[in-house]
């Protein structure tokens, strides 16, 4: 009887415990000690959301792809989700986000170079670097430029900082 019970507070604390589906599927947001995240709004010229559906040039995931490129030549393609927009308490963030554990899964400090590539445009250099105290991703340079990060009320609701790319 105990072992069912224990099963029966697993299954619920974990079916409550979130409710958020990602497109493309994957580990919800809100998953108990996720690693940190990279978290990154693509947008145009004009602030609309590049990942959201009803957006005119919409960039579906399928249309996506972060890579590295390795020592050798070779690429390696790194695993990255779209998250819908979110609210926390009564603030709403209001913009999908390409988010990545694999990107952000370095040692504090260390500065890694990757590649985002939306759909047949050229791939965008993205330079990640971690925080060393506070286990985040702390600074992202695209293409050799610092990209600017959330500065809202929402901007520490996350593991990573969200920060914005605009496609021109």
């Amino acid at each position: 009887m105990k072992k069912f019970l224990i099963a029966l507070t697993v299954i619920i604390v974990t079916s409550i415990g979130c409710k958020k589906e990602l497109e493309g599927g994957g580990i919800c947001a809100c998953s108990f000690d996720a690693p940190p995240y990279l978290s990154l709004v693509i947008k145009n010229a004009a602030g609309n959301d590049l990942l959201n559906s009803k957006t005119n040039g919409y960039i579906p995931a399928s249309q996506l792809k972060v890579y590295r490129v390795e020592t050798n030549g070779s690429t390696k393609n790194i695993e990255f989700g779209v998250r819908p927009p979110f609210s926390y308490g009564s603030n709403q963030f209001a913009f999908h986000q390409l988010y990545s554990q694999q990107v952000a899964a370095l040692k504090p400090a260390e500065t890694a170079v990757y590649y985002l590539q939306l759909a047949n445009l050229p791939p965008y250099k993205l330079t990640v670097q971690m925080s060393t105290t506070f286990r985040k991703v702390e600074k992202l340079w695209i293409d050799d430029k610092e990209a600017p990060g959330e500065t809202g009320l929402l901007q520490n609701y996350s593991d990573g900082n969200i920060f914005y790319l605009e496609v021109k």
